[in-house]
């Protein structure tokens, strides 16, 4: 089986030009992905100072929520969580895909958030990050988030498309 590393070199160049284009970065991926893992669990552990420190200071987000933007400072997501509160918050990622080059990363983060230990809603983060002195920080986070209930869990809508497709095949079905 041909190597397919080598394969690479023959469109770029050497081992070197890969790395310096950022292709071979499985340990920043790595990094980048525990930077999401140690936001996330801020909620977790109700810390907004440590959540803060993973910030460069004059980052945004956007958060959709019910099919709408908002645009807020990342610094004014920190602040807009109920830290405070005696609900137990837990937001846990999944299948995560990590791209990186050079300084520059970013994180598509697909979720599940739990308030109390009960599925409240399902989403996705993306997190643009960048790389300084003092590692990786994040810039900014696009967060779209969907209500669910845990009978019906279908976080990315395929069942829906599914049924939509399958009603469309019976109808066209000789017979029908």
């Amino acid at each position: 089986m041909a190597d397919p590393s080598a394969e690479a070199k023959s469109f770029i160049g050497s081992e070197s030009s890969l790395e310096a284009s950022g292709i071979l970065t499985v340990p920043e991926e790595a990094a980048i992905l525990s930077l999401c893992q140690q936001f996330l669990s801020c909620i977790k552990n109700k810390d907004p100072i440590l959540m803060k420190s993973f910030l460069l200071p004059s980052g945004s987000a956007c958060l959709v929520r019910r099919h709408r933007p908002v645009h807020l400072s990342l610094e004014a997501v920190v602040g807009r969580l109920p830290l405070d509160s005696k609900v137990e918050m837990d937001e846990q990622i999944y299948n995560c895909k990590v791209h990186v080059d050079g300084d520059l990363g970013v994180a598509w983060t697909p979720y599940v958030f739990y308030e109390d230990g009960k599925l409240h809603h399902t989403g996705t983060n993306i997190f643009n990050v960048w790389k300084t002195n003092e590692g990786w920080k994040i810039t900014g986070v696009a967060d779209i988030a969907r209500e669910v209930d845990e009978k019906n869990f279908d976080p990315f809508g395929e069942a829906e498309e599914f049924k939509k497709e399958k009603h469309s095949k019976k109808e066209g079905a000789p017979g029908a």
